[in-house]
């Protein structure tokens, strides 16, 4: 949030003040509120003439952790990027990188095939590749 520095005022500045700290509170708590447990992982989703191109930017996952599920007219990835092990006493200066669970869910055309649906990670990228052709099943993770 940006904060505006103004010039020592009158009765209306500290009116002005105190109004923007209560918006401030208030803003805080609906964050805390509404805000997902864990965190979504970024998604370039294209398609082609024969598919349709996902690929997930989730660095510091292990393959192990990321499952892929097909069901219906949607495709869910879901997974967790594991918390850095403390080594004795530590303080934070800054910390923005997401951990814990995280799930991403694609709604997909009709005509999809989902036999036939490779994935591979690689250098922190997941590429799902969905061929164009509906049934439930759970996507293994190819090495490249």
């Amino acid at each position: 949030m940006v904060r505006i520095l103004r010039s020592p005022a009158s009765g209306v500045g500290d009116l002005h003040r105190r109004m923007e700290r209560m918006l401030e509170q208030l803003m805080q708590t609906a964050d805390r509120a509404t805000a997902p447990l864990g965190w979504v992982p970024r998604a370039d989703i294209y398609e082609t003439a024969e598919s349709i191109q996902i690929a997930l930017e989730i660095p510091g996952v292990d393959r192990g952790d990321v499952e892929i599920l097909v069901q219906g007219a949607y495709l869910k990835v879901s997974g967790l990027r594991p918390e850095p092990e403390a080594s004795g006493c530590m303080r934070w200066h800054q910390m923005e990188i997401a951990y814990g669970p995280f799930e991403r869910v694609v709604a997909l055309p009709q005509e999809i095939d989902p036999e036939r649906i490779t994935a591979t990670y690689r250098d922190g990228f997941l590429r799902i590749t969905i061929p164009r052709g509906a049934a439930t099943r759970s996507v293994p993770i190819d090495s490249p």
